[in-house]
C-alpha cells in the first residue's frame, strides 16, 4: 500500500480479517478516503483501534462482513484479504467479494501461487513476521493477487 499508494488513494478500503490493522492503517496512510477494519474477533478490532490511534489515522470498524455486503455504497470499495483462502472453506467468500466489490486484493503465504477464481497473481514477495514467530521457512513467501481487470 505504501509503495503503491495510487491503488488506494481517494478510495474506500475494507481490510477483511484485519487482525492488528496493519493493512487498514497502511491504506489510510496511503491516502484512502475511507477505511474499514473488519474482523470477527473483538480483540482484533480493539488492537486495530489502539494501533490506528498510535499511527494517527481514523478507521471505521465492523465485526461482520455481511453488514458490508448489503451496503450499496461499498460496491465501489477495494477489499483486502490476507491469509484467509488457504482454508478452502473460506473460498465461497471470494465469490461474494468478486461479485460485490470493485476490486479484491489478496496476500497469502499458504497458497504458493495456487490460482484463485477471478484473480491474477501479481507476484511473490519475501516476508517474515515481527516479532519472529519462528514459522517454517515455507511461509516466508507471500503471493499477491488482484482482481482480473475486465
Amino acid at each position: 500500500m505504501l509503495e503503491h499508494p495510487e491503488i488506494v488513494k481517494d478510495q474506500t478500503v475494507i481490510d477483511f480479517g484485519a487482525g492488528c490493522g496493519i493493512v487498514a492503517i497502511a491504506a489510510a496512510l496511503a491516502g484512502a478516503r475511507r477505511v474499514v477494519a473488519c474482523d470477527l474477533d473483538p480483540n482484533a478490532l480493539a488492537a486495530c483501534e489502539v494501533n490506528a490511534e498510535r499511527n494517527g489515522v481514523n478507521l471505521e470498524y465492523s465485526g461482520d462482513v455481511s453488514d458490508l455486503l448489503v451496503d450499496a455504497s461499498m460496491t465501489s470499495a477495494i477489499i483486502t484479504v490476507a491469509d484467509v483462502f488457504y482454508d478452502r472453506n473460506n473460498l465461497p467468500l471470494l465469490d461474494k467479494f468478486n461479485a460485490f466489490f470493485k476490486q479484491v486484493l489478496v496476500a497469502d503465504s499458504r497458497l504458493k501461487g495456487m490460482p484463485l477464481p477471478g484473480l491474477r497473481v501479481l507476484g511473490v514477495e519475501a516476508s517474515h513476521t515481527v516479532p519472529d514467530l519462528d514459522e517454517s521457512i515455507e511461509f516466508n513467501r507471500v503471493t499477491l493477487y488482484r482482481t482480473v481487470e475486465p
